[in-house]
């Protein structure tokens, strides 16, 4: 069996996945029903469980302590579900009997342990690497878990996060000699994935004495591409004669002069565009001058970045480039106003003047223009993760909270921006003492991504308390 995204699952069922992300907080048992109809239908989809997961804490974490008691008393059999041989034998089956044993009791490490070893079965290797960890967050001193854990991770090339856990467990089990064993094969595994690479670089390095002819040739047609463009601009050129207020023949002179990187050239043809009567109006163009504007602004600075590079300590340059760094942040400001005064119902205008706010360190004139921007569909999600933020650096964390719980579920996917606002959640939870609301969030985030910022020593923390 082979295991695919949530993305990959019919069509049919992406609208109840979507409810589900929008009940999870407010109805998490409905999400549990749903979720577990559709993972017992597609075991092999990974996130569809981790989706089920979630719903099964959320449902639960009112039960916190009843289900604190119920860890001492989990016993090691499975359940009912069957011996180890018994699972193997129908690892279908072992998985949607475990997964109803977690939805009681999402803590049940018997249950996990069951979803590894068929998931393992059916070569779900990834699905069981996840039940792995998940014990490993309820029992992280369970070292036969520990070992399992190790293997999945070898096994999916995790072999880093496999040396960070036995190197964990080896501070207060340093004999075990499995566990030391787990680690040298992590190791060898990364040193061999190093030696592939270098040899890989040593391979290009030798191509690149015997190709020396093919670079002559691609600068060839580098050299000829050039010139095609410089055909194609002088053939827009003699059309402008000819179609004096076709706009489409200013920007594609523009265009080519843009990737040629003659960048005042190229403002020059926006320049005529935009004296025409139809391009005064024309918003695009308008924002396509300020973006050349705004390049030929970063090529001053990358330039002189570089000469700070090869003469660190030149006050004069320091000067030089912290001047063209203010005035590229004065004119990305006074370009935002401008278009938010101008286009006052063009919310997306407000979120980049509230981004910019912020990043000046304006919270208030960055909260009025991110309240309002949350108004376009376009910036939405993004607006609420940044609002968010601004609030949690005025220490607002009751409304920063309400901000990254309200977009938490909008976000599909493990992607880069759910984790931020995971981690933004929990923190404002754990600065506002909330600890129990804090790790459920950085738990999530942890499930999903292990080496996210320091949320796994924040997880190693939570457990050595207990």
């Amino acid at each position: 069996m082979e295991e695919v995204a949530l993305n990959e699952l019919d069509s049919r069922l992406h609208k109840q996945i979507e409810n589900v992300r929008k009940a999870l907080d407010k109805n998490p048992s409905y999400s549990v029903d749903v979720m577990t109809n559709i993972v017992d239908r597609h075991p092999q989809c990974l996130e569809a469980r981790k989706m089920l997961r979630l719903a099964q804490q959320r449902a639960s974490s009112g039960k916190l302590k009843v289900l604190k008691s119920m860890f001492s008393k989990v016993s090691c059999a499975f359940h009912g579900i069957g011996s180890a041989e018994k699972v193997k034998k129908d690892p279908t089956a072992a998985l949607s009997a475990a997964e109803k044993l977690l939805n009681s009791n999402p803590s049940n490490v018997s249950a996990h342990k069951v979803i590894g070893i068929a998931a393992e079965a059916l070569e779900l290797y990834e699905t069981a690497a996840f039940a792995f960890e998940e014990i490993y967050k309820i029992e992280p001193s369970n070292l036969e878990n520990v070992k399992a854990l190790m293997s999945a991770y070898i096994r999916i090339g995790k072999n880093d996060e496999a040396v960070h856990v036995g190197d964990q467990a080896n501070k207060g089990n340093a004999t075990d000699e499995a566990i030391q064993s787990l680690i040298r094969k992590a190791s060898v595994e990364q040193s061999i994935k190093k030696g592939k690479w270098e040899a890989s670089e040593r391979f290009r390095d030798k191509l690149k004495d015997e190709g020396e002819a093919h670079k002559l040739e691609q600068a060839s047609k580098a050299r000829t591409s050039d010139s095609e463009i410089h055909s194609m601009i002088e053939a827009a050129k003699k059309a402008v004669t000819e179609q004096p207020d076709n706009l489409n023949l200013y920007r594609e002179i523009s265009n080519n002069y843009r990737k040629l990187k003659e960048l005042d050239k190229a403002l020059e043809w926006i320049a005529k565009a935009r004296k025409l009567e139809a391009g005064s109006v024309d918003v695009n163009l308008e924002r396509l001058e300020s973006t050349l504007k705004l390049e030929k602004m970063r090529q001053v600075i990358v330039s002189k970045e570089k000469e700070l590079e090869d003469d660190s300590e030149n006050a004069e340059l320091k000067s030089a480039l912290e001047t063209f760094q203010k005035e590229e942040d004065s004119f990305l400001l006074v370009q935002a106003e401008d278009f938010v005064k101008r286009y006052p119902n063009e919310f997306s205008y407000r979120y980049e003047l509230g981004e910019l706010y912020y990043k000046k360190g304006e919270a208030d004139k960055a909260i009025r223009e991110l309240q309002l921007a949350q108004r376009s569909s376009k910036v939405r999600v993004s607006t609420l993760i940044l609002l968010g933020k601004v609030y949690k650096s005025k220490r607002f964390f009751d409304l920063a909270i309400e901000q990254f719980d309200a977009v938490k579920s909008e976000i599909p996917g493990p992607t880069e921006q759910k984790k931020d606002v995971l981690y933004e959640l929990g923190s404002c939870y754990e600065l506002q003492g909330e600890a129990e609301k804090a790790i459920i969030e950085y738990k999530a985030l942890y499930s999903m991504d292990i080496s996210y910022r320091d949320v796994s020593s924040k997880i190693d923390d939570f457990y050595a308390q207990e």
